[in-house]
């Protein structure tokens, strides 16, 4: 075989090792045994997005942010590693490397694959992003390893197969995602901040380094070697050699003034001494690199050649017993695993992470809502394209959109994204991505949808398939339609009763299902809260319910016609009703005038890329509302036009007219307890005011008597001090009320004087204070009955129970957050309940896992707490419970938030942020969002479930709140719904549900698919799954089992064995607490194994197949 320069054969096979060349552990300089053995690794911390945006980072725009340009940093250090063979370095973020080698010419990739080939240059983590672990779902990590490790398994073969994780950043550490690292086959793990506490007590006992079990369940599987490195991710001070450093470099001209080397290898040595004692091997890594560095590779390598070579000197000179080489984390790991250490272990996870006693980085747990909101939304578009590629059997050339959306995805699970710990351009750049890439992805969608209407994917399409902002109740084709089609995609293998809501103007409607079967609906007016969201633009006025039962996998049209339309009463007066009643005119004209002459800010569901170069900022309360505003003038309303010839009418304008008397008294007995605080959103709105002309009793309006509901054993009761829910026949009940801290505010340059900020939530005060009830109303319906709560401080709230649920859904809209008195504000919703917890709570873990957690405590340290209130704040990512010996309240949230359990029977969760100063931490601004010019309102809900101990089923609820159906809507003005009928208006791609599985992941792979299965029974039995009976349309052919990642043959992969101190307990959660508690693991693997054509999944197992296979008809 002939050979060209490079020494790469002339047959494109630019991955297989030459003669000579050696990867992975293979390539790894041997420790020298009593020696202390110093691995030098280069590296670089790159940020997809923080200060600046993905595209000015890569570019190096911007420069007046943050000097950073990762296309420099690549291009720099691989000509530097090309120059000298023993210089090593490791790259992590696949989504920089991605981009910046599709633009690298063919003589530059050859050079990479030789530099891959050789070990030289080394993946580390691998993933599209280094994922942040509070906020993020295993979803989505699942999918943005699996996506950035396809690219790398793709282009360089095994020897660019990531051995360990590197989660250098994130702020805190998640169990399951040690327990999906596991999964995936990395073989360790390591972390960059610990808590303060946490890592002076492991530094005092040699704990930095322990074997982690990342799953009970799991046993020894999810076990992995986890180290924390000695000084997060930077190098030594003072040996920080890169351009954007002042340290010193090496000079060893000894005829040069400067002269330094004995000098700095002394001060080496004395550093790599210090920190060799706290670690229980004879390595130790140093991280010779930080954020954007090796802009300009040659300053770090000449010093470090000079480092390396000097130190080796004076050690080989003085019987020293230390050697300094290049390496990397798989070999330093591959040298500790020599070393046969016994470690410590660790059951529990890295939360939360505190950095000094006033600094707990417990705010980005719910820093940016709306966007951890959009994120969530964009998983579930991305797992339904991703379900129809597939399962319609669409063309290869949907691909680049698909892609577009896995990569856009990726991103936002980055540390600085779905965290809100980003500067706000950034935000909304991230926001664009995503936008576009949803957009752009749909086309598979609407592919799918046509096929299954018309029999081809590619016929003229008949219906347009519409997303919605279903978010803020928005939706054009339905508000501006007098018959449409809403299409619902249910992307869960099981089915679903499903409560559908679509925004629809006033009227009376019909809903077709696919049979012409006429279905029961309701017609709920949209509250006034939500009308006045500063970024909605719609025309609907009510939201039409209906109930969608939807089948596995599934599609389902409903036909929905308008059949008529309610006529308005003739007053005779030609004034417009907003006109008339002053109270209301003075708000909505100040919104109308935001619509209209505002640029829209990407603050709401489907985020728009706008142009805000224009964006007027407007106070957030009208400039002109002042005390007297806020009366409601009986001189300027003209009752007259609300009455009829009607008794019943006029009785009802008289009972308005007391309403309206009621109002005054409360406004003026109700003046707020702070200044400034008296800007709610009015009670009452023009529209409501005719709906109660035209449609008396829809909503019931309150001020001082109780109001109720009840359906399904619910009861659901408000008065003046808030809301009430009784669980009938069960000896459960639990308050809502709405709470705000005030954040703490300093000049941060001594821990005492820590502010809030996006990173850091610190409450200036020692109690939340309670927002006051102004009013409430009630809507019972045969759908769904909800009570309606205003409260101050701009805090509405919707409790909504249906017919067919036994679970309670908590809506609302918050802001804008006042600050006219100077001061942010951090507002939270709380369950005060009747159970007693004992200081106990549960969280779940990237939302897979449960954990227990106890109030001022921590598993593994004694804890000295300065922050009561956020030290013993935890990540939500989708659930949090307390439990007694009868009864569990669970609350499943539609986001990522923070929260806890303070007091006995409480679960508080945090909804908004507004903060007016910076934290200190990097961000370099307060997180003070707003939207068209004002502080942004936020809208969205909690569900709450109360469930006895045996039905511990959280993960299936929280499972179908994180996936739920997907709804399209599209005008049908034209269509005839007897030609709708001729459409195939339902179908389900599934064969079967099998009780207890989950079906993860359905993609396309090259020209395979990849299959995950994840066992969810709730009772942790196997499930035995015939693969063949899954789907209806897809017969398999071959399949092969790989790690959970998809990047390695799971035969291939081999589990490393370490000695560790005792056993781990069998249940962390049970332990936790219980000083009796003495049951230890059984690492012995169970006999469950695969049949033959049936597939074994153990207790929360998640199994990855590629799969072969044909299509049938």
């Amino acid at each position: 075989m002939c050979w060209n320069i490079l020494g790469v054969p002339h047959g494109h096979d630019w991955n297989t090792p030459r003669p000579g060349e050696k990867c992975g552990y293979e390539s790894c300089t041997k420790a020298k045994e009593g020696f202390l053995n110093v691995h030098i690794v280069p590296h670089t911390h790159d940020d997809v997005g923080w200060l600046k945006t993905v595209d000015q980072y890569y570019y190096g725009s911007r420069n007046d942010i943050q000097k950073a340009g990762v296309q420099y940093i690549l291009d720099s250090v691989i000509k530097e590693l090309w120059e000298n063979s023993n210089r090593r370095f490791i790259y992590v973020e696949t989504a920089f490397f991605w981009k910046w080698w599709t633009q690298q010419s063919d003589a530059v990739q050859r050079k990479v694959h030789a530099l891959v080939r050789q070990g030289r240059l080394e993946f580390v983590g691998g993933a599209w992003s280094m994922n942040d672990e509070a906020a993020a779902h295993y979803q989505s990590i699942i999918d943005q390893f699996t996506w950035g490790l396809k690219k790398l398994n793709d282009t360089f073969g095994s020897c660019a197969l990531p051995r360990v994780g590197w989660q250098i950043d994130p702020f805190g550490h998640s169990r399951e995602l040690a327990s999906l690292l596991a999964a995936m086959g990395y073989d360790g793990l390591f972390l960059g901040r610990l808590d303060y506490q946490d890592k002076r007590a492991r530094l005092a006992e040699k704990r930095m380094e322990m074997l982690w079990r990342g799953d009970d369940d799991l046993g020894k599987t999810s076990d992995i070697f986890t180290g924390a490195l000695y000084n997060t991710y930077s190098p030594p001070p003072g040996f920080c050699f890169d351009v954007l450093c002042n340290d010193e470099p090496i000079v060893d001209d000894v005829n040069s003034p400067m002269y330094n080397v004995d000098k700095r290898v002394s001060e080496f040595l004395s550093y790599v001494e210090t920190q060799s004692q706290r670690y229980r091997t004879n390595n130790v890594i140093l991280t010779m690199g930080g954020d954007f560095t090796y802009q300009d590779a040659s300053m770090w390598y000449i010093n470090l050649d000079k480092l390396i070579e000097y130190t080796n000197l004076k050690a080989a000179k003085e019987n020293l017993n230390v050697t300094l080489f290049y390496s990397t984390p798989n070999c330093y790991l591959k040298a500790v695993k020599d070393a046969d250490p016994v470690l410590p272990t660790k059951q529990d996870d890295f939360f939360p992470y505190a950095s000094d006693p006033n600094a707990y980085w417990t705010g980005y747990f719910s820093s940016r809502p709306t966007t951890k909101y959009f994120e969530r939304e964009g998983n579930n578009y991305l797992q339904m394209v991703k379900q129809l590629q597939v399962l319609a059997d669409l063309p290869d050339h949907n691909l680049p959109v698909l892609d577009e959306l896995r990569s856009a995805m990726g991103v936002m699970q980055h540390h600085d994204a779905v965290t809100g710990t980003e500067k706000e351009h950034v935000t909304h750049d991230y926001e664009r991505l995503l936008d576009q890439a949803i957009e752009d992805a749909l086309i598979i969608a609407r592919q799918a949808f046509n096929k299954v209407a018309q029999g081809d994917a590619l016929k003229p399409t008949v219906l347009s398939y519409d997303r919605c902002r279903l978010n803020e109740t928005s939706c054009s084709a339905s508000e501006n339609s007098n018959q449409f089609v809403v299409t619902v995609y249910n992307p869960l293998a099981f089915a679903v009763d499903e409560t559908i809501g679509v925004p629809v103007r006033d009227g009376e409607y019909s809903v077709y299902d696919s049979e012409g079967t006429v279905l029961k609906s309701q017609l709920l007016d949209i509250t006034s809260a939500v009308l006045n969201i500063p970024t909605r633009r719609s025309k609907a006025t009510h939201e039409l319910f209906f109930i969608a039962k939807l089948e596995a996998l599934s599609i389902n049209s409903y036909y929905i016609k308008k059949t008529s339309k309610k006529a308005k009463r003739q007053t005779g007066n030609n004034k417009k009703m907003d006109d008339i009643n002053e109270y209301n005119a003075n708000i909505n004209n100040y919104w109308r005038n935001v619509k209209d002459k505002i640029e829209i800010d990407m603050r709401s569901l489907e985020k728009q890329d706008v142009d805000n170069t224009n964006k007027k900022m407007v106070p957030d309360i009208p400039a002109t509302m002042n005390r007297e505003d806020k009366f409601v003038n009986r001189g300027n309303i003209d009752i007259n036009v609300l009455k009829d010839k009607g008794e019943r009418a006029n009785q009802d304008v008289e009972e308005f007219e007391k309403l309206l008397e009621e109002e005054n008294r409360r406004i003026e007995t109700t003046r707020r307890i702070r200044a400034g605080f008296d800007k709610s959103y009015p009670n009452l709105n023009g529209e409501e005011m005719r709906m109660l002309s035209d449609d008396p009793m829809i909503v019931e309006q309150y001020e001082d008597n109780e109001v109720s509901i009840q359906k399904n054993g619910i009861h659901i009761a408000a008065d003046n001090n808030g809301e009430r829910i009784t669980i009938q026949n069960r000896d459960l009940s639990f308050d809502l009320s709405f709470f705000y801290y005030p954040g703490c505010y300093g000049d941060n340059r001594e821990f005492i004087n820590r502010s809030s900020g996006a990173y850091i939530f610190r409450p200036n005060a020692t109690e939340a204070i309670e927002l006051e009830t102004i009013n409430r109303s009630k809507v019972d319906g045969d759908i769904v009955s909800e009570i309606r709560t205003t409260r101050t401080h701009n805090v509405n709230s919707v409790i909504r129970i249906y017919e067919t649920s036994t679970y309670i859904d908590h809506y609302f809209v918050i802001g804008p957050i006042p600050i006219e008195d100077g001061i942010g504000k951090e507002y939270v919703s709380r369950y005060t309940s009747n159970l007693r917890n004992t200081g106990g709570f549960y969280t779940d873990s990237n939302g897979r896992q449960i954990i227990k957690r106890k109030i001022n405590n921590r598993p593994q340290w004694n804890l000295t707490i300065e922050e009561p209130i956020a030290g013993n704040y935890y990540p939500v990512t989708n659930f949090i419970a307390i439990q007694s010996e009868d009864n569990i309240l669970s609350v499943v949230t539609d986001r990522s938030r923070g929260g806890t359990s303070l007091k006995d029977g409480e679960i508080e969760l945090m909804l908004h942020r507004r903060l007016l100063h910076d934290d200190a931490f990097g961000v370099g601004e307060a997180l003070n969002e707003t939207a068209n010019g004002i502080g942004l309102v936020v809208r969205g809900y909690q569900r709450i479930y109360p469930v006895q101990p045996e039905g511990k089923l959280m993960n299936v609820k929280a499972l179908k709140n994180h996936l739920h159906p997907i709804v399209f809507v599209s005008n049908a003005d034209n269509l005839d719904i007897n030609d709708w009928y001729k459409l195939r208006n339902k179908y389900t791609w599934a064969q079967r549900s099998v009780d207890g599985v989950h079906l993860l992941t359905l993609e396309p792979w090259n020209e395979n698919l990849l299959l995950r299965l994840e066992n969810i029974n709730a009772f942790k039995k196997s499930v035995k799954v015939d693969l063949n009976s899954i789907l209806k349309n897809i017969k398999i052919k071959r399949i092969k089992e790989t790690t959970l990642a998809g990047n390695q043959w799971l035969n291939d992969n081999h589990k490393w064995e370490w000695r560790k101190e005792g056993k781990f307990v069998k249940s962390f959660n049970d332990a936790y607490g219980n000083a009796g508690y003495d049951v230890k693991a059984d690492d012995d693997d169970d006999d469950d194994t695969d049949e033959k054509g049936l597939i074994v999944i153990k207790p929360r197992q998640i199994r990855t197949f590629i799969v072969e296979y044909d299509y049938v008809n």
